[in-house]
């Protein structure tokens, strides 16, 4: 166990391959350009769920396993293993560059005696024709000066079953002493090795192995839609076709290699295990999960899998007929060339996705899964029409927050004692830190930083909801509540700044409101919500335009909203927090006033109508009313829509602009004292003048969900790479406008 060895690529292959190595007794070189990957195994740290923290460790306190990025470690290594990816390039072919790259990497370095073998995953004749050239230019000889071979990863993320200590090892070397050497060095992990006669031999070992999985799993999935559309349960066909001894082996429907997918621009609704609902586009989740530290990801068949750490997805629950959050096992991208379909429903909800892809319909009481391409006309689609929320009573605080950037220039001052109180307690530390630390007490106050490190000390006796954070002197001076309470008043304030909000950075960050200089009531209720938060503002009319602006230049209150709320900065990128969309109901009742305040509007039309039929004329009495909402920004269209539902409210949508529509008495009436000014007085109006009650006839209400039918499923534009999700039980998730799909089933 002499023997110092390299493993080059530490992802999902690379490392457990590394910590095997350690476990055997031999010392370990990790390199990988990934600066992150190498700080996390320097501190003992794994980031990949396969490895334990408490497997990782051991190996590296003991100084068995280190990591690098300097290539130059090479030069005193005995065995070299390359196990960088492989994925598919744009034109869908095997991308070597970083191979080629690992291989360039080594060559300068390669010494007489070295053992190089390669792991990655790719077609045969790679290791002859790509990796042996280029470390030949060394002007060393593969198989006379230096042992090559090949050994395909037989990794198996999430199994714990087969690990990198147990799965049996192939391997072929460019000579059989290259293939007897490398043999001896695998065997040490404790698996048993099968040599094969070539590097060829065992690179379509390999492909073998690939295919039959990636064939098998595509028919199982398509019988699976087959059974779902003829009515039979599939779990029992496999559990029956398990009975035969000879010729059959089961496959299960699951992630698979590909599938029937979404659009890109689609969205799904997250649960971090930070709480609440984030809402995204699938296709830009599945970027920032690749880029995530803790994600794990599997490239197979032209198919990119993400397996996110500690991440929740919003699902439909078909039995308890409502929605719930369950475990997001993986998120997947992959290239496609097939027919796109457009779902429209009969109130104007749109959904992009493959043309096989399972949609959850309703058919006599029971839930059926058809194909996209399948639904015809009238078909009940189902929408979720609830939220999980979380009964907590919700608050921010700022110091826990705040990030240590935004330090410089924030005071801290009790908002009813002094610090002089506690002047014997505070003394010894503050004399550690402050070279004139009496001027806390002669001015009440202390530096943020130092606050956070007495704190850290345990010699801060004032806590953070009895402190007030300070920034700026005399006219400039602003203070706002270390921590303030997400409540009704706070939640329908955001909702006046994601409607007539917006955020500025010159000097400093200012908060501006804009509103109708007639909208007295919504203008009063925001004053009114400052001062009680203790927010220095100015006001002024713009006579011109009849404009009432509010401007807010507390810095803190900015970046509350910029960077801790992250709430956006104007109309185009504005969006609730995600906390807020499953806090209490007064609260989302309150966020949903404001934004309807601001960027909602009621349409009323009471008049007498004439008309002429056969030789007699009529008169018809109109009185309608529907209140509307638009917002540019596509993330805040999607949450409102979220929210309206959460609510039990039910809207219809333009179709070529995001603006959604609300009418029929009894929705109306629970709107009326979300409204003010003129826009509760229409709807006051429209009730007065109300002879019958219209009932809403383009959604069905089934309690905690709702049903929309299909107008029509028309063709749409082709899109280069589609993207899929697979759940926990029951294998379904929610998407855009609330509407529940299936997995993506994969192909």
């Amino acid at each position: 166990r002499t023997a110092h060895i390299a493993i080059i690529g530490l992802g999902y292959v690379g490392l457990p391959l590394a910590t095997a190595f350690a476990k055997a007794g031999f010392r370990v070189t990790g390199v990988d350009v990934d600066r992150h990957k190498v700080e996390s195994i320097g501190t003992g740290r794994s980031y990949i769920p396969d490895v334990a923290d408490e497997d990782l460790a051991p190996h590296v306190r003991a100084g068995r396993l280190t990591a690098t990025s300097d290539y130059d470690v090479l030069r005193q290594m005995d065995a070299i293993f390359i196990c960088v990816p492989t994925p598919y390039d744009a034109q869908r072919a095997p991308d070597l560059s970083y191979i080629r790259a690992a291989s360039r990497g080594i060559e300068p370095r390669l010494r007489p005696g070295q053992l190089v073998v390669l792991q990655s995953t790719t077609y045969p004749g790679t290791t002859e024709e790509i990796v042996q050239p280029i470390l030949e230019q060394s002007g060393l000889k593969a198989g006379v000066d230096f042992y090559l071979a090949f050994s395909p990863e037989r990794i198996d993320p999430g199994n714990r079953q087969w690990t990198a200590y147990n799965t049996p090892k192939v391997v072929g070397g460019i000579t059989p002493e290259c293939t007897r050497l490398a043999a001896d060095l695998l065997r040490q992990m404790g698996a048993p090795v099968h040599p094969v006669s070539s590097p060829r031999a065992a690179e379509l070992t390999k492909l073998l192995e690939n295919t039959f999985r990636a064939v098998n799993i595509a028919l199982v999935n398509e019988l699976a839609l087959l059974a779902e559309r003829m009515g039979i349960d599939f779990w029992e066909v496999i559990e029956a076709a398990k009975t035969k001894p000879f010729g059959f082996m089961p496959f299960y429907p699951g992630p698979g290699v590909g599938g029937h997918c979404l659009s890109p621009d689609e969205y799904i609704f997250l649960r971090s295990e930070n709480g609440g609902l984030e809402t995204v586009p699938i296709g830009d989740y599945f970027q920032s999960a690749c880029a995530a530290p803790d994600s794990r990801l599997v490239q197979a068949q032209g198919t990119t899998l993400v397996a996110p750490a500690d991440t929740k997805v919003l699902v439909f629950d078909p039995v308890q007929g409502k929605t719930t959050f369950k475990p997001l096992h993986y998120v997947s991208a992959r290239p496609y060339e097939g027919r796109m379909v457009r779902v429209v429903t009969a109130d104007g909800r749109q959904l992009t996705v493959t043309d096989g892809h399972p949609m959850i319909t309703l058919e006599r009481g029971e839930f059926v899964v058809k194909r996209a391409d399948g639904l015809r006309a009238g078909d009940a689609l189902v929408i979720a029409n609830d939220l999980p929320n979380d009964p907590t009573p919700l608050s921010i605080d700022l110091i826990a927050e705040l990030p240590q950037s935004e330090y410089d220039g924030v005071r801290v001052k009790p908002k009813r004692e002094t610090f002089s109180t506690y002047r014997a307690q505070l003394v010894p530390s503050l004399k550690r830190h402050l070279k004139y630390y009496w001027d806390v007490f002669r001015y009440n106050a202390m530096p943020l930083a130092i606050y956070v490190a007495l704190e850290r000390e345990g010699a801060m006796p004032i806590p953070h909801q009895d402190v007030l954070l300070c920034t700026g002197r005399g006219p400039s001076y602003n203070s706002i509540p270390a921590v303030l309470p997400l409540d009704a008043d706070f939640a329908r304030l955001l909702g006046y700044y994601l409607s007539e909000g917006c955020l500025s950075a010159d000097r400093s960050l200012r908060t501006r409101f804009t509103f109708n200089a007639e909208e007295r009531e919504l203008i009063a209720d925001l004053e009114a919500i400052l001062k009680r938060i203790g927010l220095k503002y100015s006001a002024y009319k713009d006579r011109r335009w009849n404009a009432y602006h509010i401007k807010v230049s507390s810095r803190l209150f900015g970046v509350l909203l910029r960077d801790i709320l992250q709430c956006g900065t104007n109309s185009y990128n504005v969006q609730i927090p995600p906390r807020l969309m499953t806090a209490h109901r007064e609260v989302r009742l309150a966020l949903l006033s404001g934004l309807l305040r601001g960027d909602g509007n009621v349409h009323h039309t009471q008049e007498m109508r004439s008309y002429t039929k056969g030789d007699k004329e009529y008169t018809h009495y109109i009185n309608t009313a529907t209140v509307g909402y638009f917002s540019a920004s596509p993330i805040l269209f999607q949450q409102t829509v979220l929210l309206l539902q959460s609510l039990g409210f039910v809207p219809t949508f333009k179709r070529d602009k995001p603006q959604l529509r609300l009418y029929g008495a009894e929705q109306l009436g629970r709107l009326k004292p979300l409204l003010a000014d003129v826009k509760r007085r229409r709807l006051e109006a429209y009730e007065q003048g109300r002879r019958k009650r219209m009932p809403t006839t383009q959604s069905q209400d089934h309690g905690s969900f709702a049903t929309v039918q299909v107008r029509e499923v028309e063709s749409a534009l082709p899109v280069p790479t589609v993207y899929s999700l697979e759940t926990d039980d029951p294998h379904t998730f929610v998407t855009s406008y609330g509407l529940a799909v299936h997995n993506c089933i994969p192909v």
